[in-house]
This record gives C-alpha cells, sequence and structure tokens, in this order.
C-alpha cells in the first residue's frame, strides 16, 4: 500500500507556490519603484507584495490532496 505523507505535500505546495509568486513580485518591485520615482502612491503595490508574501503562511490542513494539487496563488488570495 502506497501512503501519503500529508506534511510532505503541504510542503510541495507552498514551495510551488514560492516559485509562482516569484515573477509577481518581481513585477511588483518594479510598479514600485516606478512609484517611488514618479511620486505616486504605493501603497496599493505595498499591500499586493504583502499579500503575496502571507499566501505562505496560509493554513492549509482543510484542504484535500486534490485541492492542495489544484491551488493557485489566486486561489491562495481568495482565501
Amino acid at each position: 500500500m502506497i501512503g501519503i505523507n500529508r506534511a510532505k505535500a503541504e510542503s510541495i505546495t507552498v514551495d510551488r507556490l514560492r516559485v509562482e509568486r516569484e515573477p509577481l513580485l518581481a513585477e511588483l518591485d518594479t510598479s514600485y519603484l516606478r512609484a517611488l520615482e514618479a511620486g505616486d502612491d504605493a501603497s496599493l503595490i505595498i499591500a499586493e507584495k504583502q499579500a503575496l508574501r502571507d499566501i505562505t503562511e496560509k493554513p492549509l490542513t482543510g484542504l484535500s490532496l486534490q485541492q492542495l494539487a489544484a491551488l493557485t496563488i489566486d486561489l491562495v488570495l481568495d482565501m
């Protein structure tokens, strides 16, 4: 019988989400710098960056293994 390690599945999911958010954070970094240079308000950009950082802190224990496999950044942000 093949057993599934729940903790490992959650760890893999979190690692995958970290990889997926890297380009999004890089894009927001660029937007943030442009806003600073232009003297624009960057508070929305800061909030978006923080929301992306917080996705790895969301509890995943209530999700099934199929939900973990299908989890995307957008779904985590909506949790």
